[in-house]
This record gives structure tokens, C-alpha cells and sequence, in this order.
């Protein structure tokens, strides 16, 4: 889902690098593949050398059609146009390359080196034990995962600034095969021409526009395509999606449903997730009565202090408080924060227990592929008794001060 409120853009470009940006969402213009959904170039296929495939399940933002020798990956926008805006011809070292795709950007395999622009990137990675190749990261601060830390502090990674004002030098010296980026919205942004000409290879994907847990998740299928690692994203996501999918039955079958909003404040405009966004889609999983939940939108919803509170100020929780820590730090958002019946009763959790040293949340860099636990956060939140011995893992109540 995206939004356009300052803070989260903050949160996201330095955590999650944009995770809930919301920007127009039907004016999502990209420069570079610009071309209505139509049928993939197709070469005809004798019988892939690629034996394990990926089938793209829960994304509809991106697909892969397996060739011969070769890959072809579409990213879409999200919106209702649907358009192709960027293509991938992933073919091995060597290759010749077939007719047909102009368009595409040509990726050589196997990748030895890849830099990312978002640390959501660093957990795929870690899940499909590739690490390894990893030789940059955006901004050091913004690391959660303790295996790239410790990377970091034997200089084995180098910081190459984010996406929005990169190191241009500091990339072009490295020279990595791959660098893993997002598109936002903005073409001084997302195209990367300087690098893209210069010879850096750019993989760009929306997995920050998804508005469902599973479909971001899916997005780690993306990164395995560049490194033949099909098997092991099946695996990942398949034992992911039958995890979700329990916890989520769970729930179906309570009659009880807590009512819930969440945000906070934020320069004089409140920003609750719409009612088809990936909030939304967790909160309903999780078991509870989202305030929001009929509004048709996956962006987020533009409100002021009075709005929320007529229709939130007898919700049972409130949850993703920006920063908080602790009651103090929701009076010092507005005095008026406790006249909320979740303030009064001490509902309110936020998704910071997982910090580091700098005081980034590992929500916004693993819970994307740990959709799963984050579910059974919010379930222990709203149904204690369904996950009896569960301990929170991304969440935790304000403290009292």
C-alpha cells in the first residue's frame, strides 16, 4: 500500500525504504518499459532447461515465463492500467540473445555480486542463503539482520546511499552484477539511467505496493530467479504459505472480533491504512474488526484528529504507533490520545520490539517474509487463548512510562 505522509516515507526509506509510501496511486508513472499488459514476446520452448519453476500464486505484479535457456521477467504497475514497466531477460553467461526484447533489460547469470537500495531485500536474501554475494547496502543504520551487521563490521560491505541520492562512484567502483532496487512512482527515481548506461545492472520491483502479506512475501521468488534458486523459493514460500493459512484459519472460527485502528497523528493529518491494504488484509487474518475495513482503498486514507476519533474512540486496540515506546510518548502526541478507550484500557501495541542500534525496526526489513509471525503477533494481541506459550516477536504493549 502506499503512502504519501512524510513520516512513513522516513520510516520506509530507512527501514523498509518506502514500504508504505503513498503516493498517487493511479498516477504511478514509471519511465521505463511503458507498454499496455499484452502477451509476452514467447519463444518457443523444446523444453526448458530450467526442470524447477516458479508459478506466481498471490503477486499480480509480476510473472515469469520460462524459455529454453532463459528467463522473462515482467514487473507490472500496480495500479488498473496494469501497464509492463519493467522486463528482464535473465539468460546465462554466453547466450545469445533471442529477438523480441527490445525493452528488456538483459541480466547474465550466475550473479556473482548484488548491492540492494532497501533492506527488505537483505532478508531474502538471508532466507535463500545468499548473503554471501551481498557487497552493499544502502545506509549501514538501517541493517537489522545480525549476519550482514557483523559483515559491516569486518568491512566486507560497503554503503552506497539510498535510492533517492545514491553514491554514484562508490556503485561504478564496485561494479556489482545486480542491484536490487523499487520503483515508486518517480522516473528521476526509478529509472537509474546513469547507472543502467553506465553498465550496472538494476532489478527493480514493487513488492512495497503489494497490498496483501502473502503477495509481498511471493516477492522473494523474484530475487531467486537472478540466481537459480527456484527449489529453494518454492520451499520458503510454500512451508510460509501453509504456516499463514493456519493461523488464518484460526481465527475464522471466532464469533468475538475486537475492533482496531491504528497510526497516530502526524503534522496534523492522520493516516489510516484503506480497507483493500496490506494492513487491512493482516488485521482481518489476525481476527479483528478493522474500523477502516469497508473503505475501498488500498492507499491510505487522509483524515483529521476529529475524524478518527468519531469512529475510533471506542476501539477495543490501536496498534503501529509510529516511534512510541510508552504512554508518555502518546500523551506527548496529543493530550487528547487519552480520551481513546485503548489508551484508557492500555491496548495499544506497536511493532517496534525488534530495534537496532540505531533505532530502525526489523518489522519493516524481515516481516515482509515473516508474514507469518507477524499474523501470530496480532492474533496473540487480539485472541491470547488461540496461541497459548506464544511469545511476540515483532510486537509489544506501550509500557505504562
Amino acid at each position: 500500500m502506499l503512502k504519501t505522509k512524510i513520516f512513513i516515507l522516513m520510516k520506509l526509506n530507512k527501514t523498509l525504504k518506502i514500504i508504505f509510501l503513498i503516493s498517487a496511486f493511479c498516477c504511478f508513472t514509471f519511465c521505463s518499459v511503458k507498454e499496455k499488459r499484452e502477451p509476452v514476446p514467447s519463444i518457443a520452448k523444446h523444453g526448458s532447461i530450467y526442470k524447477e519453476q516458479l508459478k506466481i500464486l498471490f503477486s499480480h505484479n509480476f510473472n515469469v515465463e520460462y524459455l529454453d535457456s532463459g528467463k522473462i521477467v515482467n514487473v507490472y504497475s500496480p495500479d488498473k492500467n496494469h501497464d509492463l514497466i519493467y522486463q528482464y531477460l535473465i539468460i546465462p553467461k554466453g547466450a545469445s540473445i533471442p529477438e523480441g526484447f527490445e525493452h528488456a533489460q538483459i541480466i547474465r547469470i550466475p550473479v556473482s555480486s548484488v548491492a540492494v537500495f532497501t533492506s527488505i531485500y537483505v532478508s531474502f536474501l538471508d532466507k535463500l542463503d545468499l548473503l554471501g554475494k551481498l557487497v552493499a547496502v544502502d545506509n549501514f543504520r538501517y541493517i537489522n539482520n545480525n549476519k550482514v551487521r557483523e559483515m559491516i563490521d569486518r568491512n566486507k560491505i560497503s554503503e552506497i546511499g539510498d535510492a533517492t541520492s545514491p553514491n554514484i562512484e562508490k556503485i561504478f567502483a564496485l561494479n556489482p552484477d545486480l542491484l536490487f532496487t523499487y520503483g515508486v512512482g518517480n522516473p528521476n527515481v526509478d529509472s537509474h539511467e546513469k547507472l543502467i548506461k553506465n553498465g550496472i545492472h538494476i532489478a527493480s520491483s514493487t513488492v512495497q505496493l503489494e497490498n496483501s502479506p502473502l503477495a509481498r512475501a511471493e516477492w522473494i521468488k523474484f530475487i531467486a530467479l537472478f540466481f537459480d534458486k527456484e527449489k529453494e523459493a518454492n520451499e520458503i514460500f510454500n512451508g510460509l504459505v501453509e504456516r499463514y493459512n493456519k493461523l488464518s484459519e484460526l481465527t475464522k472460527k471466532e464469533t468475538y472480533r475486537p475492533t482496531v485502528f491504528t497510526e497516530a497523528l502526524f503534522g496534523g493529518i492522520w493516516y489510516e491504512p484503506g480497507g483493500q491494504s496490506y494492513v487491512a488484509k493482516l488485521l482481518s487474518d489476525a481476527g479483528s474488526d478493522y474500523i477502516w475495513k469497508d473503505d475501498p482503498s488500498a492507499a491510505s486514507i487522509k483524515l483529521n484528529y476529529e475524524q478518527v476519533f468519531e469512529k475510533a474512540n471506542d476501539a477495543d486496540y490501536w496498534i503501529n504507533v509510529h516511534f512510541w515506546k510508552n504512554m508518555r510518548d502518546a500523551s506527548k502526541n496529543d493530550s487528547r490520545n487519552s480520551k481513546f478507550k485503548a489508551f484508557r484500557t492500555g491496548n495499544i501495541y506497536n511493532n517496534n520490539a525488534l530495534v537496532n542500534q540505531s533505532g530502525f525496526l526489523d518489522y519493516w526489513e524481515s516481516g515482509a517474509i515473516n508474514c507469518d509471525l507477524v499474523l501470530s503477533d496480532l492474533i496473540k494481541i487480539f485472541h491470547p487463548d488461540l496461541l497459548p506459550g506464544y511469545k511476540l516477536t515483532y510486537y509489544k504493549k506501550l509500557e505504562d512510562n
